[in-house]
């Protein structure tokens, strides 16, 4: 099975996302792997919005076969004080998502419902790419939306261990919940093996 977001090179492949432009080039031709070109929101107040609209679009125009990412929102109390940064910088990820008809991969934290809302609003005016919500720990409620706008969702190490991650993930259809080793790639085994067992053991 492939890992479905990582920032590291894998042997199984998978999505590799960059998190600023310079690891664009670096990641754009990594064997096996599927690039994601973006700007994590971690650096969103790092750049400016209207050049990534410009680059992003050239580098998709160049990689038919890369993804964007990882983009997203962090309302978390070291990142909120950048969130219409963060805002303004994900309707671009988004749009050029949608132009070039790629799959765009989301980071969430303290901010799933905003995205849901945002990604809601697309959905209403055509506009909705394809959504991957990486480290899924949200509601089941907000899963079953999330599912209905054709999401598929990642986990990886921190999310499977957590004491109620069967219950968390049991309502998640078989094809649209899969592994993620992130940024921490010397966990991939034990990730694979867990997820394994989780889904083997769940009633869908």
């Amino acid at each position: 099975m492939k890992d479905y977001h990582t920032h590291h090179p894998n042997p199984a492949g998978g999505s590799i996302c960059a998190v600023t432009s310079e690891d664009w080039p670096r990641i754009a031709d990594t064997p096996g792997m599927t690039p994601c070109f973006g700007i994590h929101p971690w650096h969103a107040h790092e750049v400016d919005v209207a050049e990534v609209a410009f680059e992003l679009d050239d580098w998709l125009s160049r990689y038919p076969g890369a993804d964007v990412g990882e983009t997203g929102l962090d309302a978390s109390e070291r990142y909120k004080s950048t969130l219409e940064q963060q805002r303004l910088l994900l309707h671009v990820h988004l749009g050029a998502a949608f132009r070039h008809e790629r799959c765009v991969h989301l980071h969430g934290v303290r901010a799933w419902a905003e995205l849901l809302h945002i990604l809601k609003e697309r959905a209403r005016c055509n506009t909705l790419p394809r959504i991957h919500l990486h480290a899924w720990n949200g509601s089941h409620e907000m899963a079953r939306e999330f599912l209905a706008l054709g999401a598929i969702f990642s986990v990886g190490l921190r999310e499977l261990n957590h004491p109620h991650a069967e219950e968390r993930y049991a309502r998640i259809p078989e094809g649209r919940l899969f592994p993620e080793s992130d940024d921490a790639p010397a966990d991939w085994p034990r990730t694979l093996a867990l997820f394994r067992l989780l889904r083997g053991g769940l009633i869908l």
